[in-house]
């Protein structure tokens, strides 16, 4: 069976085989990042899949990369014609991004929360901003562990909060002091 791509322009993005299609916790992190400033350098989009948050993030930096473990979000930021690594993090990055966006609550979880976290974990630990940089961070209240409790070197400019019936979604908007 081959692998198939919705896509749509304006905002571009792709979702099928696999790929988040983008919801709640998207537009949730969209918002914050069209809130920051132009900080030029790069930017760099932690689980890209369906591609959709790289268009806001182009606005604020020169740069953009995408990041994704799954192959097929990687083509889908192609056929967007943004740059993307097939990676579990920003690991497979040599330096810091001016802007990060990592969106936490729906990573490989297969319904099971000590398997969802362990990758959230990977990717926080993995998170490389420069100093003056920022991250938006979004995240469930189905979360265990507040991810901000985790994150060394940064100061938090902004914190939202969206309530879902049974889940709360969580932004928040950092800067690297450090």
């Amino acid at each position: 069976m081959e692998d198939i791509l919705t896509c749509m322009n304006e905002p571009c993005m792709c979702w099928g085989s696999g790929i988040y299609e983008p919801a709640e916790d998207t537009w949730l992190a969209w918002k914050l990042l069209e809130r920051l400033p132009k900080v030029g350098g790069l930017g760099v989009d932690v689980g890209t899949g369906s591609c959709v948050l790289t268009n806001v993030l182009a606005e604020k930096v020169d740069k953009v990369i995408g990041i994704d473990i799954n192959e097929m979000a990687v083509k889908a930021c192609k056929k967007c014609k943004v740059e993307a690594l097939l990676c579990d993090s920003m690991s497979c990055l040599r330096r810091g991004a001016n802007v990060a966006v990592a969106n936490l609550p729906y990573l490989p979880c297969e319904d099971d929360e000590a398997v969802c976290w362990k990758w959230g974990l990977r990717v926080l630990k993995g998170i490389k901003v420069v100093k003056g940089g920022y991250l938006v961070i979004i995240w469930s209240s189905l979360t265990p562990q507040n991810p901000l409790e985790l994150l060394e070197g940064f100061e938090v400019i902004e914190l939202v909060r969206e309530s879902y019936g049974m889940e709360d979604l969580f932004g928040a908007v950092l800067i690297k002091r450090e």
